[in-house]
């Protein structure tokens, strides 16, 4: 490619934290100019500046004309949100126009429909900044292992609850506290719902699913626990035990062709790659059987890291429209069909549990008991400690058992005059 090359023009909506990067990023790029960047207000103060230019005079608070200008080339979509960024994407499309965006739940949620939008259209959507920021794993899968057949996804795909728990880890912190520790430096959002219960990890998932198994998943079917209840010494006990806590995004394919996916906290042990992933760091272990496991880790999100996503995918888009506009094959999403998921009370998986109890002879029987009677069986049990009033705390792991067994046996422990709590019940990934 020649710098006499006409330089390819992009529209750009959204000048926020992450759009203002790629601004950055952008400056002086030999093959790619800026036409406009579409806000929805102008008054507010942006830092647009940099390289000698100044990019404020490109603001425009028509977004509708920037996917309507028959100039623009590639649309690079940085608004966030759902119905707005959806309008605009789908008009874009319709005007023949290639996109570049880092909105998860937009891919997550109305995916299928842009895509085959996209393919009518000839045109392409990438999307490597919606999942895990810098980390390059869309088009890892995409292209570099698309050989592979795979078989197990599993990641650390939220950065700020990854920061809350390690705090909670390395300072013996609440999670109130901790949380509210990452929402002054930024790592949370005043709202940080989507986050710490796990649907923003929940989007991600789904998108790299659909990708490695080729099979589309709707976002609902995921099953999805937050780190709301996770408390200090969950986190100490599991360090005891020889495992890290952590909130995993799993999906995996069964031999029956369904698809185990879910998120919500998990044991990983210490020696996994995965548990070494602490702060806002994000992690993606990808099993495929011609590379075998594979683990990508950077950060998962921040202005940098995700523009550098977003201009790797223009850069990808400007290289392809230099040799031609037909959409390339590998780019354009073959697969229709939905993906038949596992329900999680038909997964297995070891689990912790934490139960106070009456301190009196028997309860430990009584449960025992209980627990036979679900096939559910005990690897190890601990009386921690007695309370001040008077009850016991209790710890178990247990073995390999059906998800639906182990909540049968906790629906009738709860029951049980002698149980006074059940306190917490996490999964354990061997």
């Amino acid at each position: 490619m020649s710098n006499s090359k006409k330089k390819t023009k992009i529209g750009l909506l959204g000048a926020g934290v992450v759009g203002s990067g790629i601004v950055k990023a952008l400056q002086n790029h030999p093959y790619v100019e800026i036409k406009k960047i579409g806000v929805k207000d102008l008054s507010k103060s942006r830092d647009l500046n940099g390289g000698g230019n100044n990019y404020s005079n490109l603001l425009t608070a028509n977004l509708n004309e920037i996917v309507s200008d028959p100039e623009i080339e590639i649309v690079v979509e940085v608004l966030g949100g759902l119905k707005t960024a959806k309008d605009l994407v789908t008009s874009a499309i319709k005007n023949n126009k290639h996109i570049v965006t880092a909105n998860k739940d937009l891919i997550a949620t109305y995916g299928a429909e842009l895509f085959d939008l996209a393919r009518d259209k000839n045109v392409q959507i990438q999307f490597e900044a919606s999942v895990c920021g810098g980390i390059p794993i869309i088009n890892t899968l995409k292209q570099t292992l698309s050989a592979n057949k795979f078989s197990k996804i599993v990641g650390i795909l939220n950065g700020t609850t990854n920061y809350i728990l390690t705090e909670m880890l390395n300072k013996n912190l609440s999670f109130d506290a901790c949380l509210k520790e990452a929402q002054k430096l930024g790592y949370a959002e005043a709202n940080s719902a989507n986050d710490i219960s796990g649907k923003d990890a929940a989007y991600k998932l789904a998108i790299l699913a659909s990708i490695a198994f080729h099979e589309r998943i709707k976002i609902e079917e995921v099953y999805t626990e937050g780190i709301e209840k996770i408390t200090p010494l969950d986190i100490t006990l599991a360090e005891e035990l020889g495992y890290r806590i952590k909130l995993i995004g799993l999906a995996k394919k069964e031999p029956d062709e369904k698809i185990d996916i879910r998120v919500h906290p998990a044991f990983i042990k210490k020696t996994n790659t995965l548990a070494s992933v602490f702060g806002v760091n994000n992690g993606v272990l990808i099993e495929g059987d011609l590379v075998g496991e594979l683990t990508l880790i950077g950060r998962g999100a921040g202005q940098m890291p995700t523009a550098s996503s977003v201009v790797g995918d223009i850069n990808l888009l400007v290289a392809q429209l230099s040799y031609s506009h037909e959409a390339h094959p590998q780019f354009v999403c073959q697969h229709t069909n939905y993906a038949k998921i596992m329900p999680i009370a038909n997964t297995t998986n070891s689990y912790f549990l934490r139960v106070q109890t009456e301190d009196k002879p028997g309860v430990v029987g009584q449960i025992g008991t209980i627990f036979g009677k679900h096939e559910v069986s005990i690897n190890a049990l601990t009386q921690r400690s007695v309370n001040r009033d008077g009850s016991a705390s209790i710890t178990m792991l247990t073995h390999l058992v059906k998800e639906e067994k182990i909540q049968g046996a906790l629906s009738e422990i709860k029951k049980t005059n002698a149980v006074k709590q059940v306190e917490n019940v996490i999964r354990v990934l061997e």
